[in-house]
């Protein structure tokens, strides 16, 4: 009898912002985009500029409580461990944006062909760090230019997720929690049959 294969754990790095918004850990009537790719059975390592993250207001009003990273940005070593790297959704991103570390890592991500992702104003990080030109783009309306400007073709905000190559977008985060994350796995499914 042939051997089963066993399969091997997709790994996920999830990079958090300066405030991290609800839907990364609300579950409210949905799965938290946290526990989403936990139901996959993925192993999600959670980093940013520091260990922990407050919420935005709006989650802070929802009771969510600031969040314990598992490493900072300098602490990940190699990206290419990981078979995806996921900027979360929040208000604000200044931190990862000004991190010359957190910028390699993107660009190292992408040069590697791994799976990137942005979720609503995470998009902007994915700007910064020069990872979307010529790629269909859902984003904030708010950071349209930032798209533009980094060459990536803006699609929308009120849109589903777009996969465009190894690259997944997606916005309106209570809306289309499942579906973008839905939209990741089918990418990381993609291309691990195209290895």
């Amino acid at each position: 009898m042939a051997e089963k294969t066993k399969k091997r754990t997709v790994r996920i790095l999830l990079l958090a912002g300066d405030l991290y918004g609800a839907n990364c850990t609300s579950n409210e009537k949905k799965l938290s985009i946290l526990n989403k790719f936990r139901s996959f059975g993925w192993e999600a390592t959670l980093a940013g500029v520091d260990r922990v993250v407050r919420p935005c207001a709006y989650a802070a009003e929802r009771g969510a409580v600031p969040l314990h990273l598992d490493l900072t940005v300098d602490e990940v070593g190699d990206v290419t461990a990981y078979d995806a790297v996921s900027v979360l959704p929040g208000p604000a991103h200044a931190g990862l944006i000004a991190s010359r570390k957190a910028m390699q890592l993107l660009r190292q991500a992408s040069e590697a062909g791994l799976i990137i992702s942005g979720w609503c104003r995470g998009v902007r990080v994915l700007a910064a760090a020069d990872v979307i030109a010529g790629k269909q783009v859902v984003g904030h309306a708010q950071d349209r230019e930032a798209i533009e400007q980094a060459g990536g073709l803006f699609v929308g905000h009120d849109h589903p997720p777009v996969i465009d190559g190894r690259l997944v977008t997606g916005a309106r985060c209570y809306h289309y929690r499942a579906k973008n994350a839905e939209a990741i796995r089918t990418a990381i499914e993609a291309r691990a049959a195209s290895a």
